[in-house]
């Protein structure tokens, strides 16, 4: 700009239409911008999975190639300031957001398979996939702002004015990508979408010898026909909803025909035999017969996380041993998506008047309902890294205790391990089951000789211990319930995990951890105290969130932290040896 605020040749005589296109096209570029990111977890989804894990790379990546970005077309437009740089600015993001859409495929393949943490597979499939689109988006907004500013006095009016334009857009591509295009387009055709319009925005942008970029739109449809319809599909088929990429693909197991359903790379949802599929496939579903073992005369039953149908289907096949003539199920299922891949490709019954299917957040349901059911089967880990932490919490432990009767008993699959660092969720999970039910069990499915290692876990909540009790010592068990009884977790909770301290009970001092007993919530400060013989400490040595506790600092209260080496780590609850006391528990590092 020279100096005394005076406009640059290169824009004398600048018709007005060419500012106001100038802020036109930053805000579509907004919104492209933002499309492209949503769309951009659905294309990782095949290949590293929907995870916070993901969304913090794609998120993370998208920034940092919009900072190099800005960066460069700051750069770029001190140097070679035109609309025919802006218009070639517009075509480098197309022409990556069409590379995106052609190879995303092979790429994300390619990459997570050759790089096993899921950390960084997240990272450098984004940046394979997204990097290059991203960078050239995040040049044209300075560009366009060194094109728009003609005087210095109003400079910071009209940078203001562009990225609030900016930002709007943004705005309007998030809700037009999120409600919208997610919905109802693939995410290939979404990314082929935004290459053509990144692609017709750098027409207005520079009108003059617009021939070849009309070419290169016509070749852009052809391409994205092409690949929509006549590219052969390989592999399993792909669905996309509002919130899931599923997969599903056929193949044989112990000699029969299957077919899996898959939203997560590594792990499986929901699995059918070919030639029974009321049969359970997947071994902590048969899990799932335990709480139909301990209330036989079950007739009420609501499950959390429907899936493909699998448990639905045997127990409305009358294979799990209940009236199923007199049976009312339930089934509450986030995605509608995922409900008709199961009625169509697991053929769920969609017509039963015994099945009743809400689509529904599960917690939104449970704080809602008012009807109680006799058995409540939760089934809503998809790995261990799409953990839904609000159906982890007190409140909602508090909400599926309400939903039960008297007698009821609760299921839940719990991808976790019970010892050792990969336990702390089932710890946490069980302690706070504890609060609300009379009793909580866990049974190892897929390894129970090691419980220190990543497998599912059932862990069954009884309303009264009475229920309890008729599951323990019940007559008669059939091998097959009797073997899975048999994968009881009953070794003295004891682990090398630095989370938990814990100190001697105060009344008995008995400083062995086998049988503590404490509550967890997710919580900094973890609930303990002793028994009926202690009182309780004064309101001065409680610690946050109102919890009791013993020492958890010095100078809190009359009972500070004994010596280190009296200290003990805890990994799991059950009642103390002596006077029913309860040791002090609280995490490390509060």
């Amino acid at each position: 700009m020279p100096d005394g605020g005076t406009e640059p040749a290169f824009f004398a005589g600048t018709p007005a239409y060419g500012t106001t296109m100038l802020e036109i096209i930053a805000f579509c570029c907004g919104a492209l911008v933002m499309v492209l990111e949503m769309v951009g977890a659905r294309v990782l989804a095949p290949h590293v999975g929907t995870s916070a894990v993901v969304w913090t790379s794609l998120i993370g990546v998208v920034l940092a190639c919009l900072a190099v970005g800005a960066w460069l077309g700051g750069r770029l437009a001190d140097r070679h300031l035109s609309r025919r740089g802006l218009a070639f600015i517009l075509t480098g993001a197309s022409l990556g957001s069409a590379l995106a859409a052609g190879t995303h495929r092979l790429v994300g393949e390619a990459l997570s398979v050759a790089i096993t943490d899921i950390h960084l597979a997240a990272v450098a499939c984004a940046l394979g996939i997204l990097a290059l689109p991203a960078l050239c988006c995040g040049m044209i907004s300075p560009y366009i702002i060194r094109l728009r500013i003609r005087d210095v006095a109003t400079s910071g009016a009209t940078v203001g004015r562009l990225y609030a334009l900016s930002t709007a857009g943004s705005i309007v591509g998030t809700f037009l990508g999120g409600f919208v295009l997610i919905s109802f387009f693939a995410s290939g055709t979404i990314l082929w979408g935004v290459a053509l319009g990144l692609l017709l925005l750098s027409l207005p942008a520079e009108p003059s010898r617009p021939w070849g970029r009309l070419a290169l739109v016509l070749l852009l449809l052809l391409l994205a026909v092409w690949d929509r319809q006549f590219r052969r599909t390989e592999g399993p088929l792909m669905v996309e909803s509002p919130y899931n990429c599923m997969l599903i693909h056929e193949s044989r197991d112990r000699g029969r025909p299957v077919r899996i359903l898959s939203t997560d790379p590594d792990y499986s949802q929901s699995g059918m035999y070919l030639d029974d599929p009321d049969e359970l496939y997947f071994d902590y579903t048969r899990f799932y017969a335990l709480a139909v073992l301990a209330r036989p005369q079950a007739r009420d039953i609501l499950m959390l996380g429907g899936g493909g149908g699998s448990v639905p289907k045997w127990l409305l096949s009358g294979k799990s041993g209940l009236d199923a003539a007199g049976l009312r199920l339930t089934v509450v299922e986030l995605d509608p998506g995922m409900s008709a891949v199961a009625r169509r490709w697991f053929f769920l019954p969609g017509d039963d008047p015994r099945l009743r299917l809400i689509h529904a957040d599960a917690r939104t349901f449970l704080n809602r309902q008012q009807e109680q059911y006799d058995i409540l089967l939760v089934d809503v880990f998809n790995s261990c890294y799409s953990i839904p932490f609000h159906l982890g919490t007190q409140e909602a432990f508090a909400a599926m205790r309400r939903a039960l009767r008297p007698g009821g008993v609760l299921a839940m699959n719990v991808i976790a391990a019970v010892e050792g660092e990969d336990g702390r969720l089932l710890r946490a999970i069980h302690a706070g089951l504890q609060r609300h039910f009379a009793r909580v069990e866990v049974f190892c499915v897929t390894d129970p000789g090691h419980p220190g290692q990543l497998q599912n876990l059932m862990v069954l909540a009884f309303s009264d211990a009475a229920t309890a009790a008729a599951l323990r010592d019940g007559p008669g068990h059939s091998p097959e319930m009797a073997a899975m009884l048999a994968c009881r977790y009953r070794s003295p909770c004891v682990t090398t995990s630095p989370r938990w301290n814990v100190l001697p009970c105060r009344c008995c001092g008995v400083p062995e951890p086998e049988g503590s007993s404490f509550s967890c919530d997710f919580l900094d400060v973890v609930q303990a105290r002793c028994g009926r013989s202690c009182p309780l400490p004064s309101s001065a040595a409680r610690g946050r969130h109102g919890h009791p506790f013993w020492g958890k600092r010095q100078g809190a209260g009359a009972h500070t932290a004994r010596s280190r080496e009296s200290r003990m780590r805890l990994c799991g609850p059950q009642p103390c040896p002596s006077r029913g006391g309860r040791l002090a528990v609280w995490p490390r590092n509060a």
